[in-house]
Protein backbone atom coordinates (compact mmCIF):
# COMPACT_ATOMS: atom_id res chain seq x y z
CA UNK A 1 0.00 0.00 0.00
CA UNK A 2 1.04 3.70 -1.00
CA UNK A 3 -0.47 6.31 1.68
CA UNK A 4 -1.62 9.34 -0.03
CA UNK A 5 -3.61 12.39 1.85
CA UNK A 6 -6.95 13.46 0.35
CA UNK A 7 -8.75 16.69 1.31
CA UNK A 8 -12.23 16.31 1.53
CA UNK A 9 -15.66 18.51 1.95
CA UNK A 10 -17.04 19.07 5.60
CA UNK A 11 -20.34 17.24 4.14
CA UNK A 12 -18.18 14.13 2.40
CA UNK A 13 -16.27 14.21 5.86
CA UNK A 14 -19.33 13.54 7.89
CA UNK A 15 -20.91 11.39 5.03
CA UNK A 16 -17.52 9.11 5.34
CA UNK A 17 -17.45 9.17 9.00
CA UNK A 18 -21.33 8.04 8.89
CA UNK A 19 -20.52 5.56 6.25
CA UNK A 20 -17.90 3.88 8.41
CA UNK A 21 -19.84 3.80 11.73
CA UNK A 22 -23.03 1.96 9.97
CA UNK A 23 -20.74 -0.48 7.81
CA UNK A 24 -18.30 -1.18 10.53
CA UNK A 25 -15.39 -0.47 7.58
CA UNK A 26 -12.61 2.19 8.22
CA UNK A 27 -12.95 5.07 6.51
CA UNK A 28 -9.55 4.13 4.49
CA UNK A 29 -11.37 0.95 3.30
CA UNK A 30 -14.53 2.71 2.45
CA UNK A 31 -12.02 5.27 0.14
CA UNK A 32 -10.18 2.44 -1.45
CA UNK A 33 -13.50 1.09 -2.34
CA UNK A 34 -14.55 3.86 -3.76
CA UNK A 35 -11.35 4.51 -5.98
CA UNK A 36 -11.99 1.07 -6.98
CA UNK A 37 -15.39 1.69 -8.48
CA UNK A 38 -14.09 4.60 -10.23
CA UNK A 39 -11.72 3.13 -11.62
CA UNK A 40 -13.74 -0.17 -12.55
CA UNK A 41 -16.03 2.49 -13.95
CA UNK A 42 -13.78 4.22 -16.02
CA UNK A 43 -11.73 1.56 -17.43
CA UNK A 44 -8.52 2.79 -16.12
CA UNK A 45 -6.10 0.01 -14.52
CA UNK A 46 -2.31 0.49 -14.10
CA UNK A 47 -1.10 0.37 -17.58
CA UNK A 48 -3.74 3.21 -18.59
CA UNK A 49 -0.71 5.89 -18.49
CA UNK A 50 1.26 4.15 -21.39
CA UNK A 51 -1.72 4.14 -23.82
CA UNK A 52 -2.60 8.22 -22.89
CA UNK A 53 1.06 8.71 -23.39
CA UNK A 54 1.29 6.60 -26.59
CA UNK A 55 -1.70 8.46 -28.15
CA UNK A 56 0.31 11.70 -28.00
CA UNK A 57 2.98 10.49 -29.69
CA UNK A 58 3.45 13.36 -32.54
CA UNK A 59 0.86 15.76 -31.86
CA UNK A 60 3.11 18.47 -31.96
CA UNK A 61 5.02 17.34 -35.37
CA UNK A 62 3.47 20.34 -37.19
CA UNK A 63 3.62 22.67 -34.69
CA UNK A 64 6.23 25.43 -35.95
CA UNK A 65 6.49 26.95 -32.25
CA UNK A 66 6.21 23.64 -30.39
CA UNK A 67 10.15 24.34 -28.96
CA UNK A 68 8.92 27.32 -27.84
CA UNK A 69 6.42 25.97 -25.50
CA UNK A 70 8.52 23.04 -24.43
CA UNK A 71 10.91 25.51 -23.70
CA UNK A 72 8.78 28.03 -21.64
CA UNK A 73 7.02 24.94 -20.20
CA UNK A 74 10.39 23.73 -18.84
CA UNK A 75 11.52 27.37 -16.97
CA UNK A 76 8.01 27.12 -15.27
CA UNK A 77 9.83 23.72 -13.22
CA UNK A 78 12.84 25.79 -12.65
CA UNK A 79 11.13 28.53 -10.95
Amino acid sequence: MKRTQIYLSREQEMALKAMALTSGKRQSVLIREAVDLLLARSGANAQSWKVALGKTKGIWKDDGDAEQRLRAIRDEFDR
